[in-house]
């Protein structure tokens, strides 16, 4: 779709982009994140999106995602300022021998789980933390431009991470 022009960008985000820096764990879609360009609304952006999907036989949808290969896959457009930096800064990842994919960051995986807030968001967190590849400081640096700071350390005491070190919110 970005060769032929329908999307500007994209990376692979949420549970399957985590699973790229984790361990795997049961999900049941995969979602993108990507950038059209301006648009008017939402549905006039991802028409082209299922318009090409269509082209390519795929017709079939699994609670409102779209049935490719097996996987519903939701597209997410590029929202805010958050999800604009997630996706300028993705990473390309090998897949397979043949394939690479690009793929949000681990930090701003876990921010976005730390914006969300849903009870899986917090084992996807939990699980980001502990990736020795984890750039904390990143992590931190990224809550703190998204205003996501305080958010962070309520979830961060649910997790209950060490509390002498909460100010910086990072280290069990």
């Amino acid at each position: 779709m970005k060769a032929d022009g329908i999307i500007d960008d994209y990376a692979v985000a949420g549970a399957v982009g985590a699973i790229f820096y984790v361990e795997p764990f049961s999900t049941e879609d995969v979602d993108v994140l990507v950038n059209f360009g301006p648009a008017k609304s939402l549905l006039v952006l991802l028409e082209p999106i299922l318009e090409y999907l269509k082209s390519q036989g795929y017709t079939e949808f699994e609670h409102g995602a779209v049935v490719i290969e097996g996987w519903p896959v939701q597209f997410l457009p590029v929202s805010d300022d958050l999800t604009r930096d997630a996706l300028t800064t993705a990473q390309r990842i090998k897949y397979d021998d043949t394939l690479s994919v690009r793929v949000l960051r681990p930090e701003y995986l876990a921010a976005e789980a730390v914006k969300v807030g849903r009870p899986k968001d917090l084992q996807r967190i939990s699980l980001l933390l502990e990736n020795e590849s984890f750039n904390r400081q990143s992590f931190e640096d990224i809550l703190r431009v998204h205003g996501l700071e305080q958010k962070w350390t309520g979830i961060a005491q649910m997790l209950q991470i060490n509390s002498d070190r909460q100010s910086r919110g990072l280290h069990r």
